[in-house]
């Protein structure tokens, strides 16, 4: 049988080319999840970049206390583990921060004094995959108007290789007030819409919004929060018109001032309760707009159910 040399050599080479380019792009659950190259040194918390973006990012967040630890995996591919005890030094570098940050999302780079780093160093140990990089945060030092990031980099390693696209990324750091999180929509919720003050439109819009789908409260401040995804009787229409609705709590009295950014009518509905409850997490709220054309009432009784 002839073999044909010139096809030969051309698939020798295009099968090296793709061994090159999968050395310097692996993730350790990604395409050589327990197989293939071995000895990448990469920071595991990233997700997959795409190539529309200068480098990988995530997003973590911690509630606003004195000191929070952040820990940042590092991974060693492969289906033995490290080798030998591997050192591991990580960095930060500001550049990452500033090329990821955008007119629609400004990014602040995390100032030292609001964080510290234990040692610069991480040891994986022999026939391990991972050690961690610790970085001590100190949330309620944040300021909430701020979205604060570090560009982390892994700068040396003391056996393997730096991974190409996962040795350097974007850690968005966010600090989150007592209120911040997922919550259920309970029994005593509903909404009345109005074709004029007193007049109910009796819709279908209109009724109890128990059961709905959850709420997402998000931190503005130290004790606001934004509120998202409201929706009206039946849980399929969201409610417009009311952008950035707003419930901040008095810490003292644990009493609750609702507002909108989208709509100055909104305010608490006069004779209602609004107020948190801590020790059950719940927040019952009443609120009003466009109280002088189409009035809405809601009234919303949201119990904390997990972390957002």
């Amino acid at each position: 049988m002839k073999i044909d040399m010139k096809n030969y050599k051309k698939i020798g080479f295009a099968l090296l080319a793709m061994a090159a380019g999968f050395s310097s792009c692996t993730k350790q659950d990604g395409i050589y999840a327990e197989n293939g190259s071995a000895g990448i040194v990469e920071l595991a918390d990233l997700p997959s970049r795409t190539s529309s973006t200068a480098y990988a990012s995530v997003t973590k967040s911690f509630e606003a206390v004195t000191e929070v630890d952040c820990p940042i995996l590092i991974n060693y591919t492969g289906v033995d583990g490290a080798p030998e005890d591997i050192t591991v030094t990580l960095g930060f570098d500001a550049t990452i921060v500033s090329a990821m940050s955008t007119s629609a999302a400004v990014l602040t780079n995390l100032d030292a004094s609001l964080y510290t780093v234990p040692s610069y160093t991480v040891t994986i140990l022999k026939g391990q995959k991972q050690g961690i990089f610790h970085v001590k945060l100190k949330t309620s030092a944040f300021d909430f108007s701020k979205s604060y990031a570090l560009g982390v980099v892994v700068k040396s390693t003391s056996s393997g290789t730096v991974s190409g696209n996962y040795g350097s990324g974007l850690f968005k750091i966010n600090a989150k007030n007592a209120y911040d999180g997922i919550y259920s929509v309970g029994t005593g919720s509903s909404v009345i819409r109005y074709t004029a003050p007193g007049v109910p439109a009796n819709d279908a819009l209109s009724g109890s919004l128990a059961g709905n789908p959850n709420l997402t409260l998000s931190t503005v401040s130290a004790t606001t929060v934004e509120i998202t995804n409201l929706r009206w009787a039946g849980g399929t229409s969201s409610v417009s018109g009311i952008d950035n609705l707003r419930a901040t709590v008095d810490p003292a009295t644990n009493l609750v001032t609702m507002t909108s950014l989208g709509n100055a009518t909104l305010a608490n509905l006069a004779g209602k309760d609004n107020r948190y409850d801590p020790a059950t997490k719940t927040f019952t709220l009443n609120f009003r707009w466009n109280p002088t054309s189409t009035t809405r009432d809601v009234s919303l009784v949201i119990k904390y159910a997990s972390a957002r």
